[in-house]
């Protein structure tokens, strides 16, 4: 480093005060890495040789270079020169200032100021016309020649991930990767480091497995319980990182989620490439498991459930609808609807308010199971079917449940459209047979779980549905509902609500 007794920071003395700035990169003849120091010595012996002192030296890494990277050095090397803290910029060479035309604007700028720059290698005057001139044409090459290359990479990248090859990066947990904890010997090298024996790999695989199937089966009623329990099992397992430290909550989540799990190469979250070989997790439970974490906040609980979500049908298309938060439009809150989902084969046509909706099946709950003929006609076609009933509602409940809370997520855009139909896309795939199974089973028995229903004053009902929580007002409309379906139908523009527009039908007979 420059003896501190030569540094100023830009106040007092006349000699001019010199920045001395370096960049990680590579030389292009030697094909070797400039080192920083280096950069900075040259620079120090510039400064002298121009009568000036130094007043900071700053540097920016290898990855500078890239448009999307910020170079924090850089923009305060700028900072001081147009405050007036320093006189001009010492570079080993001009060619380590200059990324994009933009940046060589803001040098000439400066440089019609009296600001100057001075390099230890290469010599461009900013102040003179034909410089300026050659100056813009060399960063305007470099600046495609930057482009090109970033092209390139990206086809080849996609062509590998189309061949089923990753693009790089370390090898993850529970896959071969070699032994972080091993010390070379005499005589040894890092070439020697020997791969983590297979049994630790198959250790690590069996963690990993047991912990996917653990989340998804316990983690839709929860927040992160379960998650808190992998943490303390892997460390009590002595199961350490790829870079050998503890689990903590980020660390496993992230692991969890990676696509290779389930034989994946994604790219911006699209399936684009399979790795070869047996997955090391079920592709569609670590699918639901991601769709799970998606349709969460960071911290928070699963989102709220829409009391209809799945039980009631589109009117125009006779899709099932699901629950959303709307934006209305006019800086108000948003609201609760139901809509036909596109991404479930709807329309897309139809909205209707939930909180409308819902106080109408509360009604219709009331009439018909206060109704003792209705009840004794249920109790008797449902006592076949019960069972399994039972298991597909709490199955379907739990899919509709991540699909619900993704859908809040679009409404508030925190996650995009495509990557909205990536998470709910195999969901629908999970979904469809059972709510088939149902369909078939609930055309005999009515829905509902099992047991017998007996037809309650309508008081009492009435009492029952505002102690119930949304699972049990779910089985009540299923009750009521039998062998019916419900629909919405369109409304119009501008009339306001109307109550005929939720209507039992009976599928075998439906309006034309």
């Amino acid at each position: 480093m420059v003896d501190d007794s030569k540094v100023s920071a830009g106040q007092g003395g006349q000699a001019p005060v010199f920045d001395s700035y370096g960049r990680l990169s590579w030389n292009p003849n030697t094909h070797e890495l400039e080192k920083i120091e280096t950069q900075w010595a040259d620079n120090r012996v510039t400064i002298g040789r121009h009568g000036g002192v130094v007043g900071l030296e700053l540097s920016d890494g290898l990855s500078a270079w890239k448009k999307g990277v910020r170079r924090k050095d850089f923009e305060k090397l700028l900072e001081r020169a147009e405050q007036g803290l320093s006189n001009g910029i010492a570079v080993w060479h001009v060619d380590r200032l200059f990324r994009q035309p933009r940046d060589l604007e803001r040098l000439i700028d400066l440089a019609d100021k009296g600001f100057r720059v001075i390099s230890s290698h290469g010599s461009r005057d900013l102040s003179d016309p034909d410089d300026r001139y050659i100056l813009r044409i060399e960063v305007a090459q470099a600046a495609k020649a930057s482009d090109d290359m970033s092209r390139r990479v990206k086809r080849r990248f996609a062509a590998y991930r189309e061949k089923g090859r990753t693009t790089g990066g370390r090898p993850g947990f529970g896959f071969p990767r070699m032994d972080p904890d091993w010390v070379p010997g005499p005589g040894e090298s890092e070439e020697d480091r020997p791969m983590l024996p297979a049994r630790q790999i198959a250790r690590e695989r069996t963690a990993l497995r047991r912990a996917v199937n653990a989340m998804v089966i316990t983690a839709a009623d929860k927040d992160t319980a379960p998650q808190m329990e992998i943490v303390r099992a892997w460390n009590a397992q002595g199961l350490r990182t790829v870079n050998g430290k503890e689990w903590v909550n980020n660390t496993v989540r992230a692991t969890l989620l990676r696509p290779a799990l389930a034989g994946r190469i994604e790219y911006d979250g699209v399936l684009v490439g399979r790795l070869p070989g047996k997955p090391i997790v079920d592709e569609k439970t670590w699918l639901r498991l991601r769709a799970m974490y998606e349709g969460r906040r960071r911290g928070a609980q699963v989102s709220r459930r829409y009391l209809a979500s799945g039980l009631i049908r589109c009117g125009v298309c006779k899709r099932k609808l699901s629950g959303r938060m709307k934006d209305p439009g006019n800086g108000g809150e948003p609201v609760a609807v139901y809509w036909c989902n596109r991404q479930q084969r709807g329309c897309g046509k139809l909205y209707a308010n939930a909180r409308r909706v819902d106080n109408e099946l509360r009604l219709m709950v009331i009439a018909r199971l206060s109704d003792s003929r209705y009840a004794q006609a249920l109790t008797a076609a449902r006592a076949r079917v019960s069972e399994r009933l039972t298991e597909l509602n709490t199955e379907i409940g739990e899919i509709e449940k991540l699909q619900d809370a993704y859908s809040d997520r679009l409404a508030r855009r925190e996650v995009t459209l495509d990557r909205f139909d990536a998470a709910n896309r195999q969901l629908n795939d999970d979904l469809a047979p059972l709510l088939a199974e149902r369909k078939e089973l609930t055309g005999t028995s009515g829905g509902g779980a099992d047991g017998e229903v007996r037809a309650m004053s309508a008081e009492q009902v009435a009492h029952d549905w505002k102690k119930a929580g949304i699972d049990q007002r779910r089985s009540m409309i299923a009750d009521a509902t039998g062998t019916d379906e419900i629909w919405i139908m369109p409304g119009r523009r501008g009339v306001g609500w109307k109550r005929e527009r939720v209507q039992l039908i009976d599928p075998k007979n439906p309006p034309t």
